[in-house]
């Protein structure tokens, strides 16, 4: 990220365990990022995030900063990571907040091939690469939001699945832990 302000993101917080608290995830985030020797979250600007872009928890304020962020340095804010980390589905939650005539216009159950049914929604799905291009979506004021293609992992899971597996393995509600007690012997 050279010298530009980085927010990391840490999305589908939705799904953690009602255990875990908003600040143990985030410090293990932070943990991680300086394991992998990561140092660009630490510069002029940088935070570590924990949001849910399907229910919009933490979602706001992440916004608040990157828009005050590019105000100050005259920029626009670009949203990049892996594939399936939910960027468009960040984009489609901001468009809904921005047009609440078109929260109540939908109907029926979202799932990929449906989402954009709407004027104004990207294109979402379970399986990596849906987003091709750069997308840009206005945010007034002459700044500009870019939803970007995934970016590929090496030796990532949601490589290696079919859509049939992807289907069974990503959760979509919140994990529980279960404890086993194993006897001895």
């Amino acid at each position: 990220a050279g010298d530009n302000p980085v927010i990391l993101a840490a999305n589908k917080a939705d799904l953690l365990p009602s255990q875990m608290g908003q600040n143990r995830a985030e410090n293990w985030v932070r943990r991680e990022l300086e394991y992998m020797d990561v140092k660009s979250i630490a510069n002029i600007g940088g935070a570590v995030r924990l949001v849910s872009c399907k229910t919009g928890f933490g979602v706001s304020t992440m916004m608040e900063k990157a828009k005050s962020l590019a105000e100050e340095l005259d920029c626009d804010i670009y949203i990049v990571g892996a594939a399936n980390a939910g960027k468009s589905t960040l984009v489609n939650y901001l468009l809904d907040e921005n047009n609440p005539d078109k929260k109540a216009a939908f109907v029926g159950k979202r799932r990929a091939g449906n989402a954009n049914k709407y004027k104004g929604s990207v294109t979402t799905s379970p399986l990596p690469g849906t987003t091709l291009k750069f997308i840009k979506i206005e945010l007034g004021g002459g700044r500009c939001v870019y939803d970007t293609p995934g970016l590929l992992i090496p030796g990532s899971l949601t490589e290696r699945l079919t859509p049939e597996e992807l289907k069974v393995v990503v959760p979509k509600k919140q994990v529980e832990p279960i404890t086993f007690r194993v006897p001895s012997g």
